[in-house]
């Protein structure tokens, strides 16, 4: 793994992390270190923590994991731990996942392609409006990310759903 590399994962946990409010983040996980080890983290060495221009401070694992599931109650980690999986050239889509056995009805059915329809109609206005002017800065990078996260999640369900309807009628 290159250093521009781990840079780009350090970007992208900064910009996703300000999205969602750094300082959410940081009472999150401020309040979990005072709860399981008695101690607390000072607010502006989390902040130095998640910026990657600031080379004192790093998160450790368990401040990166905290930060994650922080980040997921707004689906805002999947683009980091594709970032993440992409240093060992990984994908999500080739991990195998356990999928949910939800039976299927035509409504149901439909409900998952038209969210992927959606999700395709997000990451094209993303796209649109990023090439108005010509070029895609890193913000505008990191909310396509997303929105392709999205459009990817919104394949897998559409194909587990495929799988559990095949050769069934729906009704």
């Amino acid at each position: 793994m290159s250093e521009a590399q781990l840079l780009q994962l350090q970007k992208l946990i900064h910009a996703q992390s300000k999205t969602m409010g750094i300082d959410h983040l940081y009472s999150v996980v401020e309040a979990h270190f005072r709860q399981h080890h008695g101690r607390s983290i000072k607010k502006s060495t989390f902040h130095n923590k998640i910026n990657p221009d600031r080379t004192e401070h790093k998160l450790n694992i368990e401040e990166f994991s905290l930060l994650l599931m922080a980040l997921k109650e707004q689906n805002l980690h999947a683009p980091i731990l594709e970032e993440f999986m992409s240093l060992y050239h990984m994908r999500p889509e080739y991990l195998h996942t356990q999928s949910s056995t939800k039976e299927h009805n035509y409504k149901s059915f439909m409900g998952d392609w038209m969210d992927l329809n959606k999700e395709h109609g997000d990451v094209q206005v993303a796209l649109t409006s990023a090439l108005n002017d010509y070029k895609i800065t890193e913000h505008e990078l990191n909310g396509i990310k997303v929105e392709l996260s999205e459009h990817i999640q919104a394949l897998t369900t559409l194909r587990a759903a495929l799988d559990h309807v095949a050769g069934k009628t729906l009704i």
